[in-house]
């Protein structure tokens, strides 16, 4: 106790070491926490479920087939659970919906979400107000119900104790509410404001295609049962169905079930984000460690006569190395409260704009387990950055020391250790970031295949009781169409299924003219679909490769069938680059149709995202296959978002209860799937940022060490005719050598580290040559620069005011 109230008292007589000291580690401690703080509330803490070690998720896996996370259709689920006795409960849950709520305010597009009635029974969870699905509200033609978000309760039905019962409109279909979720859950996606059943009608297909796989399955282990028993037990009840349904889509003897944790399947893809993130901030750490170990092992040098006659008085070696540690444990103890400090900060900042969140995981917040690793890492940094200043100030040279002339080469190569170690550590984090810039910049300059900007797109979702035939759904966007090509600031306007990197629907050609019929077991018989109106390659300002594109003809329920494909599927389809405009297909999205006229062929469209490949696809008219749901693309003048209310006010006009959600730029589209690696770039080039700052802070102080422990020897070297170049080039040439060793090592540790870093870059390889070359040079650069202002300090030196020093 007595150490470490000296300790403080040391601080307090020397406020600016202690205040830069407690700043370096605050930054890195801080940092620490809160990548802490978002791992234990994301990877760690357990789903907010019952037993969350006992929830599974369960997908067809066929490498053979390339197929993986494979979905199941509904007879699929309900086979599975008839047999498989491995797991307690078994659910399933279909793929993000949108509902339209009307009678209640403004219409308004809701975040929905399928699932099977016996969903809260398998996670564990009751209502918080009302009941769970009953069995015979998830059949085909049962009870239109549904569940709402506590949320949507607060805000659109201001809390309303007597909500549950209480009807409701959605899809201008009348709903009864049965339940309110409690505060905070989310399942299976975020931001879900109403869960219905019958997992399996996902408003995207048409009711023919209701049996097709779409569906995702979860459930709960029984006690005792581990995921390699279930995978098996699945996997020999899954060949059951294909044995039996031999000509369902997928079925495949040489398919397996995969079983893993449900919480693993939802964290993966933030997993390798949050933990390349807390290595950077661990880097920084060190980096600060290292820095603020310097300032103590300069600070020993200065107080080493206090350690000489402190050792002559008798005290031991552990005695002195004891009070050392007091006086670096306090440092980093201070320095873990600022660093608690910083991080609720940054958290608050952070609440505002959605960094890691996963369904089913908590928020990101201080507990007491946060608190405790933070009070371990603050102690483990004070002995850390504090041992090797201790070390050596337990040994002092009584003789030197009570002539306050300590010091020396001992000293310096510690300094140099410390320092270069840095610039190590630095090298390694800057090359890291660097390519995470360069992937990211590779990435958005990437030809999507089309115009992003001016674009203005918003999905409408058609109600089934209103909009129940493929005639009354065609009209209304056929209406909706021909109202926005007339309204003032829209240049041109279109239909489509979905949005580049929304989603997509895969179905395969069963015949090709001049092939013949197609193995729809091969994987390269597949294709997304789109349905789309005219002017839909037009207003993207997508390429037209060969042939022609639909007309107002084509978007008739009478003309004869056409279709047009991308360049990638008729490579597929025709590798010798054989003409196919006016040779004949069959699909099996709509096997009426029969065969249908090849017409035009487009350029590729990076439907998954900026980094996928370009995939297959085929475009149908419209009005072949009326939309459920259809996404409105408008090319504006100026701005898109300022003509956001337009498009609104034509809906309206045709429809004064439709709403229309999702309104966004065709830009901010592409860029949400940027998101994750935009978020990773800024953070780890902050790390990065921080840790060339320390770095060149640690080089400039072990060269002004230098430059004062050495000035007897400048004046001695001037005094025989050493020029001010040469005194220059001396001084200079350690902080070159410094960062020539730290270059030296920091580039074994990068082309180390940087191999895991591969599934994060994009177009760039983990060891580019020209990246590790431009950071070697930018951290010599620096280094130079750090020791610019000792070097000059010294060639200041009066020789002889040095020698009678």
């Amino acid at each position: 106790m007595n150490d470490f109230l000296y300790s403080l008292r040391i601080l307090r007589r020397n406020p600016g070491f202690a205040v830069t000291a407690v700043l370096i580690l605050a930054l890195g401690i801080g940092g620490v926490t809160g990548c802490f703080s978002a791992i234990r509330a994301v990877l760690l803490k357990p789903l907010e479920y019952r037993d969350p070690d006992r929830l599974v998720y369960f997908s067809v896996e066929n490498p053979k087939r390339g197929l993986q996370n494979s979905s199941f259709s509904q007879a699929q689920i309900d086979e599975l659970k008839a047999s498989v006795k491995s797991l307690a409960a078994l659910g399933a849950y279909g793929r993000p919906e949108s509902l339209g709520l009307s009678g209640v305010g403004e219409p308004e597009e809701l975040k929905a979400a399928r699932v099977s009635a016996n969903f809260l029974e398998v996670l564990g969870i009751a209502p918080a107000m009302g009941r769970s699905f009953l069995a015979e509200e998830d059949k085909t033609g049962g009870p239109a119900v549904a569940m709402i978000s506590a949320r949507l309760w607060n805000r659109k039905f201001s809390g309303d104790s007597g909500i549950v019962g209480r009807g409701v409109t959605l899809e201008s279909r009348a709903y009864t509410i049965v339940g309110v979720l409690p505060d905070g859950f989310e399942f299976p996606y975020k931001d879900v404001d109403v869960w219905v059943t019958r997992p399996a009608e996902w408003s995207l297909l048409a009711p023919r295609y209701w049996g097709v796989p779409t569906l995702t399955g979860f459930g709960r282990l029984k006690d005792g049962v581990t995921l390699e028993q279930a995978g098996a037990e699945m996997t020999v009840a899954q060949h059951q169905w294909d044995r039996a349904h031999p000509n369902a889509m997928n079925a495949d003897l040489s398919s397996a079930i995969r079983v893993v944790k449900l919480q693993d399947r939802l964290v993966t893809g933030v997993r390798p984000m949050l933990w390349t993130l807390f290595g950077a901030v661990g880097f920084v750490l060190l980096i600060a460690c290292a820095n603020v170990a310097g300032l103590l092992l300069a600070r020993a040098t200065a107080r080493s006569k206090e350690f000489a006659v402190r050792a002559a008085l008798g005290a031991g070696r552990a005695r002195l190395i004891g009070q050392f540690l007091a006086e670096s444990i306090t440092i980093s103890a201070l320095s873990g409260v600022f660093g608690v400090l910083l991080t609720v900060w940054a958290l608050r900042a952070a609440g505002k704009v959605e960094l890691v969140r996963v369904a089913g995981s908590g928020s990101i917040h201080l507990d007491g387990v946060v608190l405790a690793f933070t009070l371990a890492i603050s102690i483990a940094t004070g002995v850390f950055f504090g041992l090797i200043p201790a070390i050596q100030a337990s040994r002092p040279d009584l003789n030197e020391g009570l002539r306050n002339r300590a010091g020396g080469a001992t000293r310096r190569r510690t300094f140099g250790v410390l320092v270069t170690s840095q610039v190590a550590l630095s090298m390694v984090l800057l090359i890291g970031a660097a390519l995470l810039i360069e992937s990211f910049y590779r990435l958005r300059s990437v030809d999507p295949g089309f115009r992003e900007e001016g674009l203005l797109t918003a999905k409408i979702v058609l109600p089934r009781a209103r909009y129940d035939t493929d005639q009354k759904r065609e009209a209304f966007f056929a209406n909706v169409l021909s109202r926005l090509k007339g309204a003032r600031g829209i240049r041109s306007a279109a239909v489509a299924t979905l949005l580049p990197t929304t989603a997509w629907i895969r179905t395969n050609i069963m015949e090709v003219e001049g092939k013949g019929e197609l193995d729809e077991r091969d994987p390269n018989s597949y294709a997304v679909v789109q349905s789309v109106t005219p002017d839909y390659f037009r207003t993207l300002g997508v390429a037209l490769e060969r042939g022609r594109e639909f007309t107002e003809w084509d978007n008739t329920a009478d003309s004869p069938p056409v279709m047009m494909v991308n360049e990638t599927l008729a490579r597929r389809l025709w590798p010798s680059g054989a003409n196919p405009i006016g040779l004949h297909l069959r699909e099996a999205y709509d096997k009426a149709m029969g065969l249908m006229e090849m017409v035009g062929v487009v350029a590729d469209i990076h439907e998954g995202g900026l980094e996928s490949n370009a995939v297959a696809e085929m475009y149908l008219p419209l009005a072949k296959h009326p939309l459920q749901i259809g996404f409105v693309i408008a090319r504006t003048e100026g701005d898109p978002m300022f003509w956001a209310n337009a498009v609104r006010e034509q809906v309206r006009a045709v429809d004064q209860d439709q709403p229309v959600s999702d309104e966004r730029t065709m830009e901010a589209v592409y860029g949400a799937g940027l998101g994750q690696r935009r978020l990773m770039m800024i953070l780890l080039g902050t790390f990065a940022g921080m840790a060339l700052l320390l770095a060149a802070v640690g080089i400039y102080g072990i060269v002004a060490y230098s430059v004062a422990q050495r000035t007897e020897e400048v004046g001695v070297r001037r005094a025989l005719g050493a020029q001010h170049v040469d005194i220059f080039r001396l001084i200079l040439g350690q902080a070159f050598r410094l960062a020539i060793v730290g270059v030296i090592v920091g580039i074994g540790g990068a082309l180390a580290l940087t191999r895991v870093m591969k599934n994060l870059l994009f177009g760039v390889p983990a060891t580019d040559s020209a990246t590790f070359a431009g950071i070697a040079v930018l951290l010599v650069v620096v280094a130079l620069a750090a020791g610019y202002l000792p070097a000059r300090k010294a060639v200041r030196i009066d020789p002889a005011a040095a020698l009678r020093s």
